[in-house]
């Protein structure tokens, strides 16, 4: 069984981080930790519903069934990114992307669960 609080608070440290880094210019892991906002925050789903996934092709599926269109359209934008930033970190640009898709998923879910998601975004 999942653990809605404990999915948010982990999601809400992970995006204050990869925030951080992507001011501080470390675009490599920005990718990587916006991704894992997303994982976290559907985590948090699925937990308000007494669930709990163990791999990405269920957690995938589960989005795909559950979220609009724009939010796993987002979510893949992240995704592809990551790996993108990875070969590509130096590319500031392609942050930016991952950072404005991002913004996308934090205002969803925060509607969504009426939960204060980006506690740095007043």
């Amino acid at each position: 069984m999942g653990d809605f609080d404990k999915h948010i608070k982990i999601a809400k440290e992970k995006l204050r981080v990869t925030k951080e880094s992507f001011v501080k210019k470390d675009h490599t892991v920005v990718g990587d930790l916006a991704t894992k906002v997303g994982e976290q925050l559907i985590e948090a789903g699925i937990a308000r519903k007494g669930g709990h996934f163990g791999d990405h092709k269920s957690r995938h599926d589960y989005s795909n069934k559950e979220y609009p269109r724009y939010i796993n359209e987002a979510m893949r934008r992240i995704w592809f990114a990551y790996g993108n930033l990875g070969y590509d970190g130096a590319n500031g640009n392609r942050a930016k992307k991952v950072m404005e898709n991002l913004e996308i998923i934090i205002k969803f879910f925060e509607e969504r669960f009426g939960v204060k998601i980006d506690e740095q975004n007043t």
